[in-house]
């Protein structure tokens, strides 16, 4: 009971814990305040992407304007490599042969389905699929592109939207001025 001590050396020993205490709610207030001020300007940063083109990590792609855009990179030659392109529904839309030398490569999507008929702008699925040569294996990673059309960051979490598709900032990899997109065959 600090109101009546047994010693004046415990009376000073709680006067000190209540000053220690008194100060960590004192510092815990001001890192708040700090980052309150972070968030902003986080805040302030982030609405810069708005029109920008980026490059993140990820299988989801947005088709824009009717188009989208990812690279993919193979760990070594493949016999044989699909590109598998999926709705929002999980159903295939596309499928068509990638490239099957080793290193990073760029597919262009027009937006058709595997019958010419032009889809909706929104997010699909990539599905890289390469084939090894004998019983190796063939690992594949993908980057999609898109445009950022917003940025939410609801929850915390700073994250850019590209029309249906939502990108956490984390995994951008590179931001660029937009540029105008043409559809490529492989």
């Amino acid at each position: 009971d600090p109101l009546s001590p047994l010693e004046p050396t415990e009376f000073t020993g709680q006067l000190v814990q209540f000053a220690s205490v008194e100060q960590q709610i004192n510092t815990n207030a001001t890192m708040e305040d700090l980052l309150k001020v972070q968030n902003s300007s986080l805040s302030a940063t982030v609405v810069g992407f708005i029109g920008t083109d980026i490059e993140a990590d990820g299988t989801s792609v947005p088709l824009q304007d009717g188009v989208a855009s990812f690279t993919y990179t193979l760990d070594k030659n493949a016999e044989a490599n699909v590109i598998t392109m999926l709705n929002s529904s999980g159903d295939v839309v596309l499928n068509v042969p990638g490239r099957t030398e080793s290193g990073r490569h760029e597919f262009i999507w027009d937006g058709k389905d595997a019958n010419g008929t032009q889809l909706p702008d929104g997010s699909y699925d990539i599905n890289i699929t390469p084939k090894g040569f004998g019983d190796q294996s063939v690992l594949s990673s993908a980057r999609i592109r898109a445009r950022v059309t917003g940025v939410n960051m609801e929850s915390g979490n700073t994250v850019l939207d590209a029309g249906s598709v939502q990108i956490p900032l984390d995994k951008v990899i590179t931001v660029k001025e937009p540029a105008n997109l043409t559809t490529t065959s492989e």
